[in-house]
């Protein structure tokens, strides 16, 4: 027995696949960390290593027959930077894969200030941080929109087949693919922005047009004070025509979030092509 674990070939063994699963679970550590509806902030720590530690023991025998340890380097230089390529893949797909539902948050902020209700800010112990009321109740709908139509499996699977496109025992050759992925990524934050902001116009445009008629109300019979009377009126259109246009709102966030996942699938069609 002794014999058996002092063998240099069964040591050998032992760190190459310590190694390899250190790489597979480095790449899924942030997405983790950084996608809502695989853990985020929401989820207490000790819950996303476990989830971590769930995937990867999913993956790693998908790696593990590619014959990936035959291939590892043994330089304490290489390894690191493995290390480093696998964090920073992770921290791209799960900041891709977020961008979606940090622009809801947005828009529920936005839709809040509009409301007059910025003195609503809830402590969410979840998180722990102080969050808009309507920007939290669209995040979470957003994630359970999400889940429920199994946009969580495309996007597992987009995760499992980007082992595939970029082996984590190898470096992808990034040098022409590099420009576009950083164009891509910066519009995709841009578009986030934007969506945000387009989510938010419909409550913002009525509330606008409520401000307007309280103003001619004001300005026709100056004794009524407008002020608090239209603080609860706001309150109320914005919540109405949030619930009208809920719909609306799904359909365009699943669309956006799809197209995030798309975005990660044809970066990884694109390396995958590229590799001899």
């Amino acid at each position: 027995m002794n014999e058996l674990l002092t063998d240099p070939a069964l040591q050998r063994l032992l760190d190459q696949s310590i190694l390899l699963w250190a790489l597979v679970a480095a790449r899924l550590g942030p997405i983790v960390q950084l996608v809502p509806y695989m853990g985020g902030k929401a989820v207490p720590q000790m819950v996303k290593v476990a989830l971590t530690i769930a995937l990867t023991v999913l993956i790693y025998p998908l790696v593990w027959s590619t014959d990936a340890l035959s291939t590892l380097p043994s330089g304490a230089l290489e390894i690191t930077a493995l290390l480093l390529k696998e964090l920073l893949l992770g921290v791209m797909f799960g900041f891709v894969a977020a961008l979606v539902f940090d622009a809801v948050r947005i828009a529920g902020q936005l839709i809040d200030n509009a409301r007059g209700q910025t003195q609503a800010i809830s402590f969410a112990p979840q998180t722990p941080e102080r969050v808009s009321v309507t920007g939290n109740y669209l995040y979470q709908l957003a994630i359970v929109i999400f889940l429920s139509v199994g946009g969580h499996h495309l996007f597992i699977t987009t995760l499992v087949n980007s082992y595939a496109a970029i082996p984590p025992q190898q470096f992808p050759d990034m040098g022409d693919h590099l420009p576009g992925l950083t164009l891509g990524i910066v519009r995709l934050a841009a578009d986030s922005i934007t969506l945000g902001v387009l989510l938010a116009f419909p409550v913002i445009a009525s509330l606008l047009l409520a401000d307007m008629c309280l103003a001619l109300i004001n300005k026709a019979a100056p004794q009524i004070n407008v002020f608090f009377l239209g603080m609860p009126i706001k309150a109320l259109a914005g919540v109405a025509v949030v619930l009208f246009t809920l719909q609306t709102f799904a359909d365009r966030a699943l669309d956006e979030a799809v197209e995030g996942i798309g975005f990660i699938n044809a970066f990884l069609e694109s390396v995958e092509r590229e590799e001899p």
